[in-house]
């Protein structure tokens, strides 16, 4: 800097000085402070001093100071001194301006340095000549005498000879000079303790050295420039969500963005609003740690883990801060090692960052993406970033989702050992609804919630846990079973061995899955040998399929003999009283009195409910009770039980009338050969009931032993097969599924059954006709034989004979024609329902029906009558058929 600067300098700070110090302190410090500045003689300090003054009095604008920084204008005298003196001389005056910045006795230093600026400029345009000899007056010439010393110089005499001066100085605005002044004075104080100091250095008064970069020149005058170390300690700033005075913070996109007074180049500007990034990365991330309000382990443990990753994170930042101010340090004690010391540049600051950036770019991406999940769901949503080619961030994910699933560990280690729910949130992929007791514990009161289930942990997987806990829970509730399970305490020492990442590794062998599988098989192992001997299970699976599904032969035909007479009465007559002794006289009389007491027990009529025009036959059904742990298997599925048994009662009841018809057929043929007329007609009538004994005789035999049988043996073997209880119940699902399909009661066979249930109908009414035959016939015979009982006993007469006469013509030739005519029409009914029977069994695509139309019509008996039963079943239908798609009708084929 020039002796002119200087001075204009010092004389600028009388304007702020003189409203706070006595006039004679203040004459004798200026005095002092100038004349040392100069080094003229004290004439023209006194012109050059009184000249300044008087452009500050002429009006020179002190409120356009406020437009720069402080920065700034310690930038700009600092590239004057960089471009007269060189860069050593700016290290220093970059070492005393942060000097001064320390010291708390100046209060207003920004102005100081503005209006030593400002009266610079103004004095080089005015004189460009004046100046002072720069090759006479450098830092290290500047001493500054104590106040007591220049209070007694030869420029304070001068001062009182020329009292305008002060008058002038008194005049400048007192906001302006009772700072600046002051601040010039312990300025001076501060600049003399540098004198001594070494060369290139400056003590701050704390002790700690400082220094002052050297910025690039600015190019704009309206805008300050900042060095790089003010850049990178804004930016250090920034990275911890904090705003400075170049990075702003901007309250809309929550991100940082430059101050429009700094000056920067283009490529220094992209390359610092590049990095402020980090600063927006980190404070979305604590924004949503701090904003979310964690409703659950779940979410706690993320926002838990995610704060640990900051405080990794604040922990780079602080190393950089530290070199940064080591950095620093070391320029301010040795100025020339600068150069040897390795400098934290923007650059190096960008690749020190790269790393925190991605991570933290992850951290808010998984943020974002695990917003407003919970529990499983919330799992899931971390275990999808595990898919990440950077090992580095897949060790950071890896991590968090360690974090995120030990409460789910814990859950879950609870529910396999004791069958606990400890999930206050509603977090867990188990839930239970604890107003299911009883019977329904196993099916409605613990539940698998599919949208929680981690993605790691397949929904098999899962709903073994869901059975290993709930088999603790049936023994303990349902079955009062507290035995403990085989195992459970090396369970337990494993599982708090265990490290909770084994929950999510891809191994599907992996130790925890290996503990899961022998906790679901032990548990389950424990249900089925509880239920096999304590509740006998097997012996009531029997109990069903000898009395509801018809097994056991004898007592069903006893008991339908019993019950014949009081189930033809309307269903409105009925009493389930009267109907449980008729059962108990069936059980005293067949094999069915050997049974264990408590399937006797359990066995019960019931009447379903009834309609009007209903018999007994339409409502009566046996019942059994499943109350207990074996409720458990079969409560669900008692209505399934009931419709086999009635479809199959029904079945039984056809052949039961057949039998009837054809034993009285049987007696018929040999008492009433003697009646004209009878003969042909218990020839047609007998045909017809042959007819539909073959008929119930193939349905029965499809139903009994191809469909229940097979099933029935199918089913046995994956029983003793099963691991588990949902095993069973899966499997006896499916028999009794397999056994509806075969018997007509499903949704696709419907048609079929109401078809069958018109031949029946049929078979009802040929019941009803044949006993109609059978007493009219045994009413002529008996009339007849008395008639010739009373001729040999006491001869005829005309009117006997007429009243004979009468009588058995209108037997032969009324009745019998009639008969034989509702015979015959009831015949071609028959035949036109068997017929569409058969037609429509042939288009079903189950080959086991196709089988049962071809063993109906084994004869050709039918196909003979019907031509569209005469269409063979093509390979085209054939496949059709084993497909399952839409079939072809018979009369379609050629």
């Amino acid at each position: 800097m020039s002796h002119k600067e200087y001075e204009d300098n010092v004389l600028s700070l009388a304007k702020d000085w003189c409203s706070d110090v006595n006039s004679e302190t203040f004459t004798s410090l200026l005095q002092e402070l100038i004349f040392h500045l100069s080094g003229k003689h004290k004439d023209e300090v006194f012109r050059l001093f009184q000249k300044q003054l008087q452009k500050l009095r002429q009006g020179c604008s002190y409120d356009s100071l406020d437009e720069a920084d402080e920065f700034s204008i310690a930038e700009e005298v600092k590239n004057k001194i960089a471009s007269s003196h060189g860069e050593r001389e700016a290290n220093r005056f970059s070492g005393i301006y942060r000097h001064l910045r320390g010291c708390t006795l100046l209060t207003n230093l920004r102005n100081t340095l503005a209006f030593m600026q400002r009266s610079a400029a103004q004095e080089s345009a005015d004189d460009a000549n004046s100046s002072f000899d720069s090759q006479n007056l450098s830092l290290r010439n500047i001493t500054i005498r104590s106040s007591s010393q220049a209070s007694r110089t030869p420029f304070a005499s001068a001062l009182q000879r020329h009292p305008d001066m002060f008058d002038t100085v008194s005049s400048l605005p007192s906001n302006f000079a009772s700072n600046t002044l002051s601040d010039a004075y312990h300025s001076s104080r501060a600049i003399s303790y540098a004198h001594d100091l070494p060369q290139g250095t400056i003590a701050h008064l704390n002790g700690c050295p400082v220094v002052m970069p050297v910025p690039p020149p600015s190019r704009n005058p309206y805008k300050m420039s900042v060095s790089e170390t003010v850049l990178i300690q804004e930016l250090i700033y920034c990275f911890q969500g904090i705003g400075g005075k170049i990075l702003i913070e901007d309250p809309v996109s929550q991100g940082f963005k430059i101050d429009p007074k700094v000056d920067l180049r283009p490529s220094v500007r992209q390359q610092v609003l590049r990095l402020a990034e980090v600063g927006w990365l980190h404070n979305q991330v604590r924004q949503f740690c701090d904003a979310t309000r964690p409703a659950g382990l779940v979410n706690q443990s993320l926002v838990a883990a995610l704060h640990d990753e900051l405080t990794e994170y604040y922990r780079l930042i602080a190393v950089l801060q530290s070199r940064l101010q080591k950095q620093s340090e070391a320029v301010v004690d040795s100025p020339l090692a600068e150069e040897q010391l390795p400098s934290l540049t923007l650059s190096q600051l960008a690749v020190c960052v790269r790393s925190p950036t991605l991570r933290l770019q992850l951290l808010l991406s998984l943020a974002e993406a695990c917003r407003g999940r919970r529990g499983g769901a919330l799992a899931s949503c971390v275990h999808s970033f595990l898919q990440h080619g950077d090992p580095n961030l897949r060790r950071s994910v890896r991590t968090l989702l360690a974090a995120v699933c030990r409460p789910m560990y814990v859950m879950l280690s609870r529910w396999i050992l004791d069958g606990e729910l400890e999930d206050p949130y509603n977090e867990f992929f188990i839930a239970a609804n604890p107003d299911v007791k009883g019977d329904r514990l196993w099916h409605d009161k613990y539940y698998v919630q599919e949208a929680l289930v981690p993605s790691f942990i397949s929904l098999a997987q899962a709903r073994k846990i869901l059975a290993t806990g709930k088999s603790i829970n049936f023994l303990r509730e349902v079955c009062q079973d507290h035995t403990p399970i085989k195992g459970r305490e090396a369970l337990r020492l494993a599982l708090e061995s265990t490290n909770v990442e084994a929950l999510f590794v891809e191994d599907q062998d992996g130790e925890l899955q290996a503990m899961l599988e022998q906790a679901y098989r032990e548990t389950s192992r424990r249900v089925l040998d509880v239920l096999n001997t304590q509740y006998k299970f097997m012996d009531h699976l029997q109990a069903l399929r000898r009395y509801l599904l018809l097994g056991q032969g004898d007592f069903i035909r006893h008991l339908m003999e019993l019950l014949e007479p009081e189930l033809a009465k309307p269903a409105s007559q009925l009493y389930p009283h009267c109907l449980s002794g008729i059962l108990d006289s069936a059980v005293r009389s067949t094999n069915a009195q050997y049974e264990d007491e408590d399937i006797l027990q359990r066995l019960d009529v019931r009447l379903l409910e009834m309609s009007k025009g209903d018999t007994g036959w339409d409502v009566f059904t046996l019942d059994y009770h499943v109350v207990g742990p074996i409720g458990t298997v079969f409560a669900m599925n008692m209505s399934s039980y009931l419709m086999l048994f009635n479809a199959l009662w029904r079945a039984k009841r056809m052949e039961f009338v057949l039998s009837l018809a054809v034993k009285r057929q049987l007696t018929a043929a040999k008492q009433m050969r003697c009646l004209p007329g009878m003969k042909p007609l218990l020839q047609r009538l007998h045909l017809l009931i042959s007819e539909m004994v073959h008929f119930v005789h193939q349905v029965q035999y499809y139903t009994l032993f191809e469909v229940l049988e097979c099933s029935w043996e199918a089913f046995n073997k994956e029983v003793q097969q099963a691991e588990g209880l949902d095993d069973v119940i899966r499997a006896h699902d499916a028999f009794l599924a397999t056994v509806r399909a075969g018997a007509f009661l499903d949704e696709g066979t419907q048609s079929l059954a109401a078809q069958l249930r018109s031949v029946y109908d049929l078979m009802l009414q040929l019941q009803g006709l044949e006993e109609q035959l059978h007493n009219r016939a045994s009413v002529e015979l008996e009339a007849r034989k008395e008639y010739e009982k009373l001729v040999e006993k006491s001869g005829t007469n005309i009117s006997m004979e007429e009243r004979e006469s009468t009588r058995v013509n209108e037997f032969t030739n009324k009745y019998l024609p009639h008969m034989r005519t509702q015979l015959s029409v009831l015949a071609k009914s028959y035949q036109d329902l068997v017929k569409k029977f058969l037609l429509m069994l042939t288009s079903q695509p189950e080959l086991t029906l196709q089988l049962l139309s071809f063993r109906l019509d084994f004869n050709e008996h039918y196909r003979r009558s019907d031509s569209r039963l005469n269409a063979p079943l093509t390979y085209q239908h054939r496949r059709l058929s084993e497909l399952g798609g839409k079939h072809l009708s018979p009369t379609c084929v050629k």
